[in-house]
């Protein structure tokens, strides 16, 4: 998953460019920037890996995809 994709993700969620930005210590251009596919700072990155990984659910390691498959409980 991409940064992009955390960020469309917290958008969809009702959150806005300000609120992300307000919640990781960045700027709104610096996140529509990252929403443009733009570079960001590794920290800004990691900020919003942290937030979206705390709003949406998950750990930061199943964001990345190396954490084992959950079983259903069916």
């Amino acid at each position: 998953m991409t940064i992009r994709n955390m960020i469309e993700g917290l958008i969809e969620l009702g959150y806005t460019q300000g609120s992300i930005a307000e919640a990781v210590g960045a700027t709104q251009p610096t996140i529509h920037r990252a929403l443009n596919g733009s570079d960001i700072r590794y920290t800004t990155g990691k900020a919003i890996e942290t937030l979206y990984a705390q709003k949406v659910g998950g750990s930061t390691v199943e964001l990345h995809g190396s954490a084992a498959p959950r079983k259903s409980a069916a």
